[in-house]
């Protein structure tokens, strides 16, 4: 259950930098079908496959926001540089 949280943050974390947050809902909800069908052909109980899906659900949310704020500051720190111009010098 590890490994699903781990993966889950980090592909939380991927998304929450290129993504809207439109992109949450059918993710969770490919994402939690893919683990109950490969928990089910496991032989796993229906409550270990239920307790997967709402960590990986709630993994992926907290993996989105991280991802999400570490790209508003980085870009925030960006911004507040002044990119050199040619037309600021003089010449000659």
């Amino acid at each position: 259950m590890s490994a699903v949280a781990i993966f889950s943050l980090l592909i939380g974390s991927l998304l929450g930098g290129r993504f809207r947050v439109f992109i949450l809902p059918p993710t969770i909800v490919l994402g939690g079908a893919m683990i109950g069908a490969v928990s089910a052909w496991q032989g796993q109980g229906a409550a270990h496959i239920v307790v997967m899906i709402v960590v990986f659900a709630a993994m992926l949310q907290l993996g989105y926001l991280c991802g999400a704020l570490l790209l508003r500051t980085r870009a925030t720190a960006y911004r507040g540089k002044a990119a050199p111009s040619f037309d600021s010098r003089t010449f000659g």
